[in-house]
């Protein structure tokens, strides 16, 4: 005997069927997306952008810290954008996994380990970029952090021990100095090249539990000025790149307490930093750049994310 079917039961398979092949349609169409993205990735990263100009055609790069977060987004953005790049971070083994990822040419691209705290390593960083290069135009200081990465934080500047103190500055502010000192010394005498110094919201107004990271960045505001002063003669200019806000980088998003927190996603830092490293930011020195203001006020997107 034939079972007879509701309409309800019939409408219920219908609906079943279709969500099922929407289902499969949209699983296709990201695929193709993603596929999409990695081609454009390639021809990007390549520099295979026929008619058009890169905006750092060969021009030469150092980002500081650039194995992850910030300095990650900003040497792809390099790049994307032509220039021959040096990746720089504490660990070797990072270091080559990020210039694996770039995928560039070897005679693109220089993937060195230093420690931006110990002077000569930084000697040594800036004598092996000028032997494979011949010449440096950029200069991104972005290693940085707000507490050493085994802790303590959040200590209020009664209870911070020296040790931590130094360690918050030794990176953030000496070794900006130091970066920028070897770094004059190559483009003086070429007469030109940017030097951007990475800062944040708490280098302009202080931050309770960030005692040691707001006296750090409130120096590099002031280390930049003087840098800038001093070698504006020479053609080379010298600005500050502040995020905006708190962005989501991978150790940013690692702290429990920020775990579903809305925050600025790390490629806000790109267009900016582009801007600051090219030849369309000629003439302007001795200036503090928000990246978010920077992107609003030109019409382009200010990006977040949940951490």
């Amino acid at each position: 005997m034939s079972r007879t079917v509701s309409p309800h039961h019939r409408v219920f398979l219908f609906l079943k069927s279709s969500l099922s092949f929407f289902t499969s349609v949209m699983i296709g169409i990201q695929a193709c997306i993603r596929s999409v993205r990695r081609i454009i990735d390639a021809v990007t990263v390549y520099g295979i952008r026929t008619g058009l100009t890169m905006k750092l055609d060969d021009k030469i790069a150092l980002v500081t810290g650039s194995a992850r977060g910030l300095g990650w987004e900003i040497i792809q953005a390099f790049a994307q954008e032509g220039a021959m790049v040096t990746i720089c971070d504490l660990s070797q083994a990072d270091v080559d996994e990020a210039a694996a990822r770039l995928g560039l040419p070897d005679e693109k691209i220089l993937g060195i380990k230093a420690d931006v705290t110990v002077e000569r390593d930084v000697v040594n960083l800036f004598e092996m970029i000028k032997k494979k290069f011949g010449r440096i135009d950029v200069v991104v200081n972005n290693a940085g952090f707000a507490w050493p990465r085994g802790g303590p934080v959040n200590l209020e500047l009664a209870d911070t021990p020296l040790d931590v103190w130094l360690k918050v500055l030794d990176t953030n502010l000496n070794g900006t100095f130091l970066c920028s000192r070897e770094a004059l010394k190559v483009m003086r005498p070429q007469g030109s090249g940017s030097i951007v110094n990475i800062s944040s919201p708490q280098g302009k107004k202080g931050k309770v539990l960030r005692g040691p990271y707001s006296a750090a960045k409130f120096g590099v505001e002031g280390l930049t000025q003087v840098l800038a002063l001093e070698n504006d003669a020479h053609c080379i200019r010298v600005n500050t790149l502040d995020p905006g806000g708190i962005v989501a980088t991978e150790a940013i998003r690692k702290i429990s307490g920020n775990r579903g927190v809305k925050m600025l996603s790390p490629e806000i830092i790109r267009a900016c930093a582009v801007y600051l490293a090219s030849d369309e930011s000629s003439g302007i020195t001795g200036q503090s750049f928000v990246a978010t203001d920077w992107n609003k006020e030109r019409g382009l997107e200010v990006p977040y994310t949940v951490a």
